[in-house]
């Protein structure tokens, strides 16, 4: 039988976790002195999307984007942008353009929106992924008389994990090692050969398939829960059912589970469990489970499907880009949606504007002061 998205997800998230990925989406943020900012976001369009009326709301893959995000589009590796919506004419051209190929992959949509304040730009962007994470922005001067300290801080955080991963991960790993796997942070491979980081990973791998597991697992047995109804002659009460559920959820049973086979193998689970064959109709109609769970773990699929670069353009010369990488005026960050399971994903930036008035001021005051010393010494003589 065909296997679950999600099942596919969770397969891919667990291999890739760690790997790097080739992406050309971006997301350029652009912090000016006054405290205004602008934010361009880029990304590979569907048709629908980059031919829709700009009076029209579009969503592509789980960003929404309204009509007050300006929208312009390019080819990959050009910098001249057109105007949108594209037309069918344009789409046409562009596939006599990349013959066999697929077009969205070689053309980029860019949607453009100005702020007053940082603030509001996070604001906005938690709309934008649909509260997929909850995005919160600051901006803090500190005045130096020669010089003004800019500091940005940009936090991402899953504000619901618990809704969609209701296991804590601290069951199966440390803390460090649930940071170490999804966002490479602490190194614990550091000073480790090949073979011994490979060991690494292999020992920290199946705990993550097994917390995936578990989740899974939990949110079934609830919804069994919930059902509990239809089941003809349960071998025990539903309270005692629910009372049970972390026993099974962490059993070794469910650490093995194999996420490739279909959903009927948790009702053979809970049969043996139970030493009981109640459960097996309610698991009959594998494809109704696959579609719960399909539902259940949408807005997750959008999430691991998140992993734009992230650009900071600040005012005057970047002093510390924080756990970025500094290249000239731009600070880039690496950035994806499982980078967010473990804790909060974090921005700091501090730049430093030369105050050019305040050393015409200083260098004023001194000659006005030299200037009076020796008016008076003539004057004395």
């Amino acid at each position: 039988m065909k296997t679950n998205r999600f099942f596919i997800i969770l397969a891919v998230a667990v291999l890739l976790m760690t790997s790097c990925r080739n992406n050309d989406s971006s997301m350029l943020t652009i912090i000016n002195d006054d405290g205004t900012c602008s934010r361009e976001m880029s990304f590979h369009p569907y048709p629908q999307d980059i031919m829709a009326p700009l009076d029209e709301p579009i969503n592509c893959d789980g960003l929404q984007f309204n009509s007050d995000w300006e929208r312009t589009w390019s080819v990959v590796g050009d910098s001249v942008r057109h105007p949108c919506p594209i037309t069918q004419n344009q789409w046409d051209s562009l596939q006599t353009v990349f013959p066999g190929q697929i077009v969205r992959s070689k053309i980029l949509m860019h949607t453009r929106r100005s702020f007053e304040q940082v603030s509001q730009m996070g604001d906005s962007l938690t709309h934008v992924v649909d509260h997929l994470f909850k995005a919160t922005s600051s901006l803090d001067k500190h005045f130096r008389w020669f010089h003004t300290d800019y500091v940005y801080q940009e936090t991402f955080a899953i504000t619901d994990i618990e809704h969609i991963f209701s296991i804590p991960l601290d069951r199966f790993v440390s803390a460090d090692t649930a940071s170490y796997w999804f966002t490479g942070q602490p190194n614990l491979s550091a000073g480790l050969t090949g073979a011994e980081q490979k060991e690494l990973l292999d020992e920290i791998e199946p705990k993550i398939s097994q917390w995936f597991n578990a989740c899974t697992m939990d949110y079934v047995y609830t919804t069994v829960g919930r059902r509990y109804d239809e089941i003809k002659n349960p071998p025990v009460s539903k309270e005692q059912f629910l009372a049970l559920k972390d026993s099974i959820v962490m059993s070794a049973a469910v650490r093995n589970m194999n996420l490739f086979t279909d959903i009927s193998q948790i009702g053979e689970i809970l049969n043996k469990f139970y030493h009981s064959e109640a459960y097996t109709q309610l698991f009959s109609d594998a494809k109704a489970w696959e579609r719960v769970l399909d539902r259940k773990y949408k807005s997750y699929e959008y999430l691991m499907m998140m992993a734009p670069r992230l650009d900071y353009v600040m005012p005057g010369k970047v002093i510390d880009g924080g756990g970025g990488e500094v290249d000239g005026q731009v600070v880039s960050y690496r950035f994806s949606g499982e980078r967010l399971i473990p804790h909060p994903y974090q921005v700091t930036i501090t730049s430093r504007v030369t105050n050019i008035w305040a050393y015409i001021v200083t260098f004023l005051i001194i000659a006005l002061a030299i200037g009076s010393f020796f008016y008076r010494k003539t004057n004395h003589r």
